[in-house]
């Protein structure tokens, strides 16, 4: 299988490069969604198409089976690329900042490699739109909640996933038990004071951008001091706009940012602070803060048999195995992984060849919590170009 993949890269490469020249946000995958057809069409495999608007689901069946399902995302970001690259994107203001080009040129060469290869079942293709936003779905759901309510989980009983992680040296497997990706959302906060003039009559408004300072200094003891340091949470306010002029009270002030933690407990107890903290400064000033949360999503958990196998299976094709004797690994920053077994030196050269690593937790909360999750967090990969990225391979039971 990794000479099989070895001999399609520079295909690959070539495909994923075309993708980020012409990059789309959520749901406006139109051009990336006809590149899949295309590439399904040219390997003769059955899809379908305009799956949660612009998905694609597509199937390979050999026999009787369990029903595996692959998913890459396909969506970008709203960034300026300036990368100077010789496939930069070519959509003003729209870049793959994130991997997703590499993500949807993995899942078509994983189907060319999967494609005329003897199992007994089905996989199931996954290329999910809008990951980054559900700003454009009128129910205000992501592109897999979408795709799961238009059935494109209904048989499927587990899946796998990646999501390139640039953290990680290149060719690095990366793999753990339990949490593996946080619970994130995208929340806005609302503050409604009383406008008046800044130099003639200040008293008698209520500063909306006051509350906002505060407010914002506040969030920011929610991690470092009620958040254990063994534990990891993130709370960002990343948007702040008010205001209307430079000698006028502001009225209104709205604030949006994210919050994060791999334990589902943490992540609610966090969002009953933030709750709890704008009703405090509401009272205490006489303004109405609203806390929303716009876009929402649960703990990815690898389930633990899954992970066994992709384990296993990787150390199967990449012989050269690694394994790490770290304690509690952060979500953020790489392991401090030291090799513990003898390495053999088979090809590819030991520049490009592929790493498998094992991370193992201590904590004193493992197990992780298992649960059936309420939509998917799937990846998948096959051979990606050296240097451009490195690979994070999930699995969970649907």
């Amino acid at each position: 299988m990794l000479n099989k993949a070895q001999a399609i890269a520079a295909d690959m490469i070539a495909l994923r490069r075309e993708l980020h020249r012409f990059p789309e946000l959520g749901y406006q995958e139109v051009r990336t969604s006809q590149l899949v057809c295309r590439e399904l069409d040219r390997l003769g495999i059955s899809y379908q198409a305009k799956v949660a608007k612009t998905g694609v689901v597509a199937e390979l069946s050999c026999g009787h089976g369990k029903t595996i399902a692959l998913r890459a995302d396909m969506d970008a970001l709203p960034i300026s690329e300036a990368t100077g690259l010789s496939f930069s994107s070519e959509h003003p203001g729209v870049m793959h900042a994130c991997g997703h080009d590499a993500h949807t040129a993995m899942l078509l060469g994983a189907a060319r490699l999967l494609k005329d290869e003897s199992f007994s079942g089905t996989i199931r293709l996954l290329f999910q739109p809008s990951e980054e936003d559900n700003s454009d779905d009128p129910d205000g759901y992501s592109g897999a909640k979408r795709m799961l309510i238009e059935g494109a989980l209904q048989g499927v009983d587990c899946a796998l996933g990646l999501h390139q992680a640039p953290m990680l040296p290149t060719g690095t497997i990366s793999l753990r038990d339990g949490a593996v990706l946080a619970a994130a959302d995208h929340f806005e906060i609302v503050i409604q004071g009383r406008s008046a003039h800044a130099g003639v009559n200040p008293q008698d408004g209520i500063d909306a951008i006051v509350v906002g300072a505060e407010l914002v200094g506040h969030l920011q003891t929610i991690v470092s001091r009620q958040v254990s340091p063994n534990d990891q949470a993130v709370v960002s306010v990343g948007v702040i706009n008010g205001g209307s002029s430079y000698n006028i009270i502001a009225d209104r002030v709205i604030l949006s940012g994210t919050t994060r933690a791999l334990d589902n407990q943490i992540y609610q107890r966090n969002l009953t602070q933030i709750r709890t903290i704008c009703a405090s400064l509401a009272e205490m000033y006489g303004a109405k803060i609203e806390f929303k949360i716009l876009h929402q999503v649960p703990v990815t958990l690898n389930h633990p048999e899954i992970t066994a196998t992709v384990r296993r299976a990787a150390a199967r094709i990449f012989p050269e195995t690694r394994r790490c004797s770290a304690g509690r690994i952060s979500p953020i920053s790489p392991p401090n992984c030291r090799p513990v077994l003898p390495c053999s030196a088979p090809s590819p050269p030991a520049a490009n060849r592929p790493r498998f690593t094992t991370r193992r937790c201590s904590s004193t909360k493992q197990p992780w919590p298992m649960g059936r999750p309420s939509w998917p967090s799937p990846h998948w990969s096959c051979w990606s170009e050296h240097g451009e990225k490195s690979l994070l391979i999930t699995g969970r039971t649907c």
